[in-house]
């Protein structure tokens, strides 16, 4: 039996169409969609926190502003305690010793009264406003200026006429003094930086630049070598006290 095979043309309109269908996005290759159509919550979490942060340093400076003051009133307060406690100390030792050495002194000093000048102990009192201290053994210039240093004092100044004939009456007759040629100023200076005037070089003796220290022997200067061992006299302001007119009569030290 004869097989027919029949062949039928098969003819497909319009091809092009088929080839310009689109292809499917392939979604595995691309990343994720883009930022922006994210919620910012890392954004929105910095800002809470520096918020957060701001506010609590304000918190903190409010606190510290109200407190320093406080402390500072505290302070101050404590402070004017202590002073009004060593006020008082002061006042109470001040009133014992005028009472004691002032009112019941020694008569013969005529230092009693309304008036007390006081000296350390081992210094003397000449009538005047000063204190002075007489050595006992010999040094040299400058032993007796560091020695008259560690005492609060400098050696003896003879700047007024007064001071002169004070000077005569030490029991001593030669004591160092507080004078000496600086090479720089070529000229004389006393231990207070002032210079020799013109009046006091009139009480002065031979004074050279060869032998820079000088010292009195009697109502006269004259000047040595500063390796010369010599008595000295230390000198210094003394304390002056005067009694008050008040009802308590408290003695306060009185103004220079």
């Amino acid at each position: 039996m004869t097989e027919e095979i029949t062949y039928a043309n098969l003819k497909f309109g319009n091809i092009y169409e088929v080839d310009n269908i689109p292809e499917p996005e392939d979604t595995k290759g691309k990343g994720p969609p883009p930022a922006s159509s994210r919620p910012p919550w890392p954004v929105v979490l910095i800002l809470l926190v520096l918020c957060l942060a701001l506010l609590v340093a304000l918190v903190t400076l409010t606190v510290l502003f109200f407190q320093i003051p406080k402390v500072y009133r505290t302070q101050l307060r404590d402070l004017n305690m202590t002073k009004n406690e060593l006020h008082a100390n002061f006042s109470n030792i001040l009133q014992a010793i005028g009472n004691q050495l002032c009112l019941e002194g020694d008569k013969n000093l005529k230092n009693n009264g309304q008036n007390c000048v006081l000296c350390p102990a081992n210094w003397k009192w000449e009538g005047d406003d000063m204190c002075y201290y007489h050595s006992e053994q010999k040094m040299s210039f400058k032993e007796s200026r560091q020695f008259c240093s560690s005492q609060n004092s400098t050696l003896l100044l003879i700047k007024e006429a007064a001071k002169l004939e004070l000077v005569k009456k030490f029991h001593r007759k030669i004591y160092w003094i507080g004078l000496t040629f600086r090479g720089g100023q070529r000229n004389w200076y006393w231990a207070d930086n002032t210079v020799l005037t013109e009046e006091q070089k009139s009480w002065t003796k031979n004074l050279n630049s060869f032998q820079h220290c000088a010292y009195s022997y009697y109502d006269v200067i004259y000047n040595t070598a500063c390796t010369e061992q010599n008595f000295y006299i230390c000198e210094k302001p003394a304390i002056q006290l005067q009694r008050g007119n008040n009802h308590w009569q408290d003695w306060f030290v009185r103004p220079k």
